[in-house]
């Protein structure tokens, strides 16, 4: 499967003391990988990502539905950015599912593995809208067949 690689950097602040990344902190280092790979920063010269910039006037949102996280090791503290691998091995008609591996370096084991069900929703009614075709096309770009 085809993944997306974004270094994280890591707070002073997000270790415990007994010297890891503490538990709140993965989701938070998560949050940041997921929102550089897939969104384009508001006013951004750079690439365009899967998803418009992120504002608040947005009329259709993307919401996390649901969050499995597993802890296979502890991550510890370093002043090198983490690396957080992304796939998307399902898309469906207004959902999206991300597949994440955070390592200590490009080459070492998982220390997380996470999967998360991202759901668009309108604003304000909350129902759920489906994706586009040009996000779905550029979703599909991230599965088990992309060529990145």
């Amino acid at each position: 499967m085809t993944s997306v690689a974004v270094p994280i950097e890591l707070r002073w602040g997000d270790q415990d003391p007994y010297g890891h990344i503490n538990n709140v902190a993965v989701l938070r280092i998560l949050e940041e990988a997921r929102a550089r790979a897939f969104w384009t920063p508001p006013g951004s010269s750079g690439p365009p990502g899967v998803f418009p910039p992120l504002e608040p006037d947005q009329q259709v949102w993307a919401l996390v539905a649901d969050f499995q996280l597993k802890y296979r090791r502890q991550l510890p503290y370093q002043r090198e950015p983490v690396i957080v691998e992304m796939s998307i091995p399902r898309v469906g008609g207004a959902s999206l599912v991300i597949d994440y591996a955070v390592k200590i370096s490009a080459e070492s084991a998982a220390c997380v593995t996470a999967q998360s069900t991202l759901v668009m929703v309108d604003r304000d009614s909350g129902s759920p809208q489906r994706l586009s075709p040009e996000i779905r096309r550029r979703l599909l770009d991230y599965g088990p067949a992309a060529r990145i």
